[in-house]
């Protein structure tokens, strides 16, 4: 539960800033990233391999970042990593699907309406924390 107070804490923080400024923070994230290692080794309840594969979704989204020159910016990425650390695989792969979904749909939305051409920039730690929040409410753990 705790790494679900943490990651939903840390998005909500960021969300505010990527909505104000467009920034993601890299003290932010990096402490995110930390804390989320710090917790999962704490509670001695995950394996070096799931712990590994919990950052396949932040090396993906990286990849993302560079060869798209950061129209998903590195500060997503590393959010993306910490979700990965802190909640696991499959879930930040929920979030991630969800976070994507929706900002697309967000986007089509705006073009449809004629409120933003094809080039707007769109905050997306917004969407990764509503994606956060939906896959978090399916919590079971």
């Amino acid at each position: 539960m705790y790494q679900y107070l943490l990651t939903g804490t840390v998005l909500l923080i960021c969300s505010v800033t990527d909505l104000k400024s467009r920034k993601v923070y890299k003290a932010v994230a990096g402490a995110y990233i930390l804390l989320a290692f710090l917790g999962r080794v704490a509670g001695n309840n995950i394996a070096p391999g799931e712990l590994a594969a919990g950052l396949l979704p932040g090396a993906f989204c990286f990849l993302i970042s560079w060869i798209s020159r950061q129209s998903l910016g590195y500060g997503d990425s590393a959010l993306v990593t910490g979700c990965g650390l802190s909640i696991g695989l499959w879930p930040c792969m929920t979030t991630l699907f969800t976070a994507f979904f929706l900002s697309g749909l967000w986007a089509v939305g705006l073009l449809v309406l004629r409120r933003a051409g094809r080039e707007k920039e769109l905050p997306f730690v917004p969407f990764l924390l509503i994606g956060a929040v939906i896959c978090g409410c399916g919590y079971t753990g």
